[in-house]
């Protein structure tokens, strides 16, 4: 996942007063009137703040206060050295209490607006900008400061809007450029972002966080050698900028450059303090490419709450999960609904999760369970209309988590005496398993969006489906939840063309994948090379939806050249937007291949439902099984193959059955539509027992390797 630099807040330089006291001391002070002695300790605690001081600067500060209750400078000042503290409580008290004597200061609102929103006090922050702006609509810096919050509050429409203020009034803040280029970036606006992280650059060469912006738009846009350029450019300017690394590594994966971006994501991990987002991409990342054993693996998922929380707070999170706590009431089943929760990333996204997860919540049974949804990001124009549609949707409860701290997050969800948290996100973008980890609900556990473990000691399951291997319970540090039925639902789009595929008149046969490049790695390509070695009239076929980068194709051609196979027998389709547009390409193809060590996902639904046979090699843990599963579950078994032989056998056999193919392509949707792959109904039953058997554990107080009523 893509690591993003902290906005840009622009506060006003501390105010003033006197010329600073010279060799300042503790010995005996003048004798001077009151007021006068106020302003003696106000230079003194100026004066120790500038060598960085701040105890002794607070303490002269609050002298001075004691002397002169009504000194506006000594209130601010205080402040400011709290806030070099880190006390940022104690520093919004002290602007609060300067404001109580002067309400027209309008830069020490600016501040309290920062201070408020680095408290986690979204609300407020913007209550104050918008006071501020109020005394001085030219203030630019408030203009900035306030879409700053706007934007992590998901406001993009509105948070462009101030950022484009900001600018009006003083065109050469880079800041407020920069941070225009991050919101355009979260709204879709990838050229406009580019040009505004331009402008930000050519005044201000130095900013590093526009530098990452404009590798993030270059990224998203799928033009990765200059995503790469602009990131390497971050560290040449901040070597221990653990956003550039993060962000290089995910590029460096994109590319197939593997070795690379486990180092690039070693250095993020290296820098400090240590990076979450860093720390799951590299987890992510061996769960991805299977660079380490399964029991590695799990052991470097356990380190992850080590690194990012305290002891304190694990023990904290520890003692809640426990009955003794009273943390959660044990309260009885009967006689009222389940509360359901859902924290996700992707809800009320364009995102594959939210694909799969939202017909299922649709046939949740809102008599026996109420539902409520924590969104943790979403991406948009407008995230007011957004939360009203998930609202129509879910009417039960949905409550935003933007901006919001992890802990603070944890005491939300319990406030709402969820009973059962639901995580879709795993150690994938935007996760906030951190939330986990502060124990929100008595029973937590993860679905749909990761095949691997979160290493949690406070998530308590995995939702599994069937056919989900019990060799693979020990990759996991969570119990497994298993379910009786396929463990997905696929919301096939009915209203996408019927596939008019026909066989190439010329004989070629076209195999391929749609996958992410990162995906088709050499153990993939030596495989795929096989069948082309047993199939002379086959060409492969490749289209990433996320990537048009020469680079990344040469490798791929170069690695399919060591086995064999000439470039002239591979094709690339160009980048291309728009979803029905991008299935039609399935048209294209004769057979998918799936990749390996980890299997296709969302890409495997996608070329069943245009009707295209998908051919897979059966792996030996979960994210190798995730294809073979779909198929199986389809009715299709024997298109998995045990062995690389098998593989390329069944490839050749079902290329060479060319009416097979067209009697598949004629009956395959409609067979689908009805198979357990769409059934969101029996997915939706088979998910409300095991929430109850979940809650039932949990009220009887089972371990949760010892569950009581879990599918076998």
């Amino acid at each position: 996942m893509t690591r993003h630099a902290q906005k840009s807040n622009v506060n006003s330089q501390a105010r003033q007063s006197g010329s600073p006291a010279q060799n300042v001391s503790s010995g005996d002070q003048p004798n001077l009137s009151s007021g006068a002695r106020a302003s003696y300790f106000v230079n003194q605690g100026l004066a120790f703040a500038t060598r960085g001081d701040f105890d002794t600067a607070s303490a002269r500060y609050r002298e001075a206060i004691a002397l002169d209750p009504n000194s506006e400078i000594a209130h601010h000042l205080l402040g400011d050295a709290l806030r070099s503290q880190e006390n940022l409580i104690e520093a919004a008290k002290s602007y609060a209490r300067e404001l109580s004597i002067n309400p027209r200061a309008c830069e020490t609102i600016n501040t309290l607006g920062t201070v408020l929103q680095r408290l986690g006090r979204l609300d407020q922050a913007v209550v104050c900008y918008r006071k501020a702006l109020a005394l001085n609509v030219r203030y630019a810096e408030a203009h900035n400061n306030l879409g700053h919050v706007l934007e992590r509050l998901g406001r993009l429409d509105e948070a462009v809007a101030s950022y484009q203020q900001a600018i009006l009034y003083k065109p050469t803040l880079a800041e407020a450029h920069s941070n225009l280029g991050s919101a355009l970036i979260d709204r879709g606006d990838f050229l406009k972002a580019v040009e505004s992280c331009k402008k930000a650059i050519a005044l201000q060469p130095g900013l590093i966080e526009c530098h990452l912006r404009l590798g993030d738009a270059f990224k998203t846009m799928g033009l990765l050698s200059d995503a790469v350029r602009c990131y390497q450019h971050c560290i040449s300017l901040s070597p221990n900028y653990s956003f550039a690394w993060n962000n290089l590594a995910e590029v460096l994966k994109q590319q197939g450059k593997l070795e690379e971006a486990v180092e690039s994501l070693q250095k993020a991990l290296g820098c400090a303090p240590p990076d979450p987002t860093a720390y799951s991409n590299l987890l992510h990342f061996y769960s991805f490419t299977r660079h380490v054993s399964p029991a590695v693996e799990r052991l470097f998922a356990e380190g992850w709450e080590k690194s990012m929380l305290t002891d304190e707070e694990r023990q904290a999170a520890r003692h809640r999960s426990s009955h003794a706590s009273g943390t959660f009431p044990l309260r009885p089943r009967a006689g009222r609904r389940l509360r359901v929760g859902i924290l996700s990333a992707e809800v009320g996204k364009s995102h594959s999760v939210s694909y799969f997860l939202d017909p299922v919540l649709k046939e949740l049974d809102r008599s026996r369970f109420s539902l409520t949804l924590f969104p943790t990001r979403l991406n948009g124009c407008s995230n007011a209309e957004q939360l009203r549609k998930l609202l129509v949707a879910h009417p039960d409860g949905v409550i935003s988590l933007l901006g919001v701290s992890d802990a603070q997050a944890a005491e939300r969800i319990r406030s709402e005496q969820i009973d059962i948290l639901i995580e879709t996100s795993g150690h994938t973008a935007d996760c906030r398993l951190g939330v986990i980890a502060h124990r929100a609900a008595p029973v937590q556990c993860t679905f749909i969006g990761y095949w691997g473990t979160t290493g949690l000691t406070e998530m308590d399951w995995h939702i599994a489906g069937r056919g989900f291997d019990a060799s693979f319970d020990a990759h996991f540090t969570e119990g497994i939840w298993r379910l009786p039925c396929f463990a997905v639902c696929y919301a096939g789009e009915a209203s996408l063309p019927e596939s008019a595929w026909a066989p190439d008149p010329d004989g070629t046969i076209w195999l391929g994948s749609f996958n992410n490049n990162a995906k088709i790695q050499e153990e993939t390509l030596c495989l795929w090379a096989k069948a082309l070695n047993a199939l002379p009239e086959a060409k492969l076929l490749f289209a990433d939806r996320c990537v048009q980068d020469g680079e990344t194709h040469q490798r791929i051609i170069s690695t399919l050249s060591l086995f064999g196979i000439d470039e002239r027998r591979t094709e690339f389709i160009p980048f291309i937007r728009g979803h029905e547009r991008h299935m039609r390409l399935y048209d294209r193809l004769d057979i998918a291949l799936d990749t390996i060590p980890f299997n296709s996902g969302t890409t495997a639904f996608d070329a069943l439902w245009m009707g295209v046979p998908l051919i897979t090699l059966k792996g030996n843990w979960a994210g190798g099984t995730m294809a073979g599963s779909v198929v199986t579950a389809f009715d299709h078994p024997e298109w998995l193959a045990k062995d690389v032989a098998e593989y390329v056998s069944i490839v050749c056999s079902l290329a060479r059955d060319v009416e097979g193919r067209k009697s598949l392509r004629k009956k395959q949707r409609a067979r689908m539509a009805a198979s357990q792959l769409c059934d969101a109904k029996g997915l939706a039953r088979s998910l409300e027992d095991a929430f109850d058997g979940m809650y039932d554990s949990w009220i009887a107080g089972a371990g949760r390797h010892d569950p009581i009523g879990s599918a076998s």
